[in-house]
């Protein structure tokens, strides 16, 4: 997914953003559950913030979310909603538990519990928002202000926002990035279409059928709008794991070594 936008718009998106952040962060506790959802819903429906949160998804962060919902509200002061090293796993993370605990309507009276030692539903509620909601507030600001600094002083000027992957978004002005898009289309049709064109030298048929699939896997994948970096590899690794069996077709053996290059290339 990309979209266009100038730096006079994204100053107003972040503008936008930090005032119903910020309505969060200053929520009593007849406030705070709703104030919580308007974040949420304001996510959902910002495609620069949307776009930051999905390119820190990686099919290797498996969250136990309603377990870990469900371990904090109940376990009397027990137990944290956890902590990240990792700065695209812990704004993924701590979008799913916002996102769970909206969805389900689950009052804060039970998750922010253990966040202050205070029996009163304003400081626990303080507590949760400094040490969960604000680092995921201020992650989301400085993506705002990285995209700023890269699109540079010109209010003018189109850029385009691309979705990539690792906590990242592609920022390029006119359309260097939907030519980039284009040309990684055209060039995994053609290396894709050059295996096909010589796998009939190859005899053995699940072998063959084998190869054409990934490849096409390969292919199918890089053309999606949000790239599964983890699929494009099972795929390669299977490609790479067929090339003994056919050493002695050096033309396939080529081509497919140029598809594998590529693909890698692609998810660095």
């Amino acid at each position: 997914m990309s979209s266009s936008i100038n730096k006079k718009e994204l100053k107003n998106e972040s503008r936008n953003f930090r005032t119903i952040a910020n309505r969060v962060l200053t929520s009593e506790y007849d406030t705070f559950d709703n104030n919580l959802k308007r974040l949420v819903y304001h996510i959902d429906n910002n495609y620069i913030v949307k776009m930051f949160i999905d390119s820190c998804s990686n099919e290797e962060y498996n969250f136990e979310i309603a377990s870990d919902v469900k371990q904090v509200s109940e376990g009397y002061g027990q137990y944290v909603f956890d902590s990240f090293i990792e700065e695209d796993k812990e704004v993924l993370y701590t979008y799913q538990i916002l996102k769970y605990i909206t969805d389900n309507n689950i009052s804060f009276r039970s998750y922010t519990y253990p966040y202050s030692s205070s029996n009163k539903y304003n400081d626990k509620i303080k507590g949760f928002n400094d040490k969960f909601i604000l680092p995921f507030i201020n992650e989301i600001d400085g993506n705002f202000e990285r995209i700023g600094v890269e699109m540079g002083l010109d209010e003018d000027t189109k850029y385009y926002i691309n979705n990539m992957s690792g906590g990242q978004v592609n920022i390029s002005a006119d359309n260097s990035i939907l030519n980039a898009v284009q040309n990684n289309y055209d060039n995994v049709d053609k290396l894709v279409n050059n295996i096909k064109s010589k796998i009939d030298s190859i005899k053995d048929n699940d072998i063959k059928n084998e190869i054409i699939d990934n490849a096409e896997g390969i292919q199918e994948e890089i053309k999606k709008e949000n790239i599964k970096k983890g699929r494009i590899k099972s795929f390669i690794n299977t490609l790479q794991s067929l090339l003994p069996k056919i050493a002695t077709t050096i033309e396939v053996s080529a081509a497919i070594t140029e598809l594998i290059t590529f693909a890698q290339n692609v998810i660095k």
